[in-house]
């Protein structure tokens, strides 16, 4: 429901309370005391106003479209049709047709089975299956690689600390021997 449309008998009768099948009279009953219950009016303090809308909506849905009891139609005697020739040939032909449509179906759906397998089989053929020792070889040159990496991280990162302190000294007797040229240059 979007809004207060309704969009079905059963929506309706949710709402005002009602089974599917209520007449008019059950129909008018529910509404009027739903909406002594939920009018805005008669509640000021809580917040009924959607409530009665949706009540409102459903009563006009099931005035537009009251009730309708299914009408049984009275059977009627099978005729039975006589068939000639003509038809039972044509009824032959189209069996065989369709048999054969179904035989033709089948074989599409094997030969595409065996094409799958077959394909299967060329790829496993094509992948060299790895042994347990090629496994073990492959997670030791993994380890070793890391164990590379991190070694050589730890290097790099030694490097850089020696660099920065050979930088500060540098800086540092720099600074020492501005300052003893300025106190020979002041003498």
């Amino acid at each position: 429901m979007v809004g207060d449309r309704i969009y079905s008998r059963e929506e309706a009768c949710y709402i005002l309370q009602v089974s599917l099948s209520a007449g008019e009279e059950e129909v008018k009953r529910a509404y009027r005391n739903l909406v002594k219950q939920y009018h805005p009016d008669s509640n000021p303090n809580q917040n009924t106003h959607q409530i009665y809308l949706r009540i409102h909506a459903a009563y006009e849905y099931l005035q537009e479209h009251p009730y309708q009891a299914p009408v049984i139609m009275p059977t009627r005697p099978v005729r039975i049709f006589e068939t000639n020739a003509k038809t039972k040939v044509q009824h032959r032909q189209q069996q065989r047709f369709q048999e054969e449509r179904k035989r033709a179906l089948e074989r599409e759906k094997e030969e595409r089975v065996k094409r799958f397998k077959e394909a299967q089989e060329a790829k496993k053929k094509q992948e060299k299956p790895q042994t347990s020792e090629e496994e073990v070889l492959n997670k030791i040159r993994a380890i070793w690689l890391a164990e590379t990496i991190k070694r050589q991280m730890e290097q790099d990162k030694k490097d850089k600390d020696a660099k920065v302190r050979k930088q500060v000294y540098q800086a540092f007797m720099q600074q020492k021997l501005n300052e003893e040229e300025e106190r020979k240059s002041r003498k």
